[in-house]
């Protein structure tokens, strides 16, 4: 495969055609050529070119365009066109740069001339491309980094976890997670609860007790990672109250973070569970909160699946 850039011809006349593959072979190009609009797109659907030298005036589409069909397309969008014209009109010119093209050759030709237009609009196109690789290289490794952050941000939330007393057997982790996984198949909630999010509330279940502050210092608002947003989110609002008489902020029913809105009740059920209250009679506590202490949507659903509830 040839190293040297290849340009496609556009041009119904001959003469044209022959003259601009003389011209562009002795300059050391790879050259394409069709004689219409319908043969230069069987062209590229088999080749792309690196540059596209296009007639304005030809029988079946014009120049114009079949430019526009170019740019149009996701896959040629980017190929640089030249247009090649007898045309001296100005208008006709700007229509052309308008449509997309990058600069306008007059016809007769001038080998001085096409050898710099094209040399400039290619090295703008293989500049683009480098830059184009670049950045896909780029966000490449900001993926992997991100993905790493993380990686070690769960790391901590597991070894937070692990440190956190009774972890391993606390009965709000399990059913924070078999509550979240029921808003799943809710009218409101359908398909909109994530396996991540489903992950965040089960650990924030177990970390629910962690000092704010020491939790914040790893910890952010703003990070984009559902499982780490779902540990924040609980972390600092598992006691803010759907009225908004609740602590630290005041929120106030679906304003408070829909993970914090749910660990509050199974927070509150295993307290009252704790406290020496039969499974029916914790049930009338929570029920008698709802609207005010718990969002009575997501009090509901627990409610329906309490016989899943330990």
């Amino acid at each position: 495969m040839s190293d040297k850039a290849t340009i496609l011809i556009v041009d119904d006349a001959d003469v044209n055609v022959i003259l601009l593959e003389d011209i562009l072979e002795n300059l050391g190009y790879d050259v394409l050529s069709a004689g219409s609009a319908k043969e230069a797109a069987d062209i590229l659907n088999r080749q792309l070119p690196q540059l596209v030298l296009l007639d304005i005036m030809m029988p079946d589409v014009d120049g114009y365009e079949f430019c526009k069909t170019l740019k149009d397309n996701p896959r040629t969008r980017q190929i640089p066109v030249i247009f090649v014209s007898a045309a001296e009109s100005d208008d006709e010119r700007e229509r052309a740069f308008a449509i997309g093209g990058v600069d306008f050759i007059r016809k007769p030709f001038d080998v001085t001339e096409i050898k710099t237009r094209i040399s400039t609009h290619l090295n703008i196109y293989n500049l683009r491309k480098q830059l184009e690789e670049n950045n896909r290289k780029l966000n490449h490794v900001l993926s992997e980094q991100n993905r790493k952050i993380i990686e070690e941000k769960k790391r901590i939330l597991k070894n937070i976890t692990a440190l956190s007393n009774d972890s391993g057997n606390d009965s709000v982790a399990k059913n924070s997670r078999t509550l979240a996984m029921g808003l799943n198949f809710t009218d409101k909630y359908e398909d909109k609860i994530s396996v991540a999010f489903v992950e965040g509330v089960e650990i924030a279940g177990s970390i629910r007790g962690v000092d704010p502050a020491v939790f914040n210092i790893f910890f952010s608002k703003d990070d984009d990672n559902k499982s780490v947003r779902a540990g924040y989110d609980v972390i600092n609002h598992l006691r803010e109250k759907w009225d908004g008489s609740g602590k630290p902020d005041g929120l106030c029913g679906e304003d408070i973070p829909l993970a914090a809105r749910v660990v509050a009740i199974t927070d509150a059920f295993d307290s009252l569970i704790k406290s020496g209250l039969k499974k029916e009679d914790a049930i009338g506590r929570l029920k008698d909160e709802s609207g005010k202490s718990f969002d009575p949507y997501i009090l509901d659903l627990f409610i329906k699946l309490e016989n899943r509830m330990r």
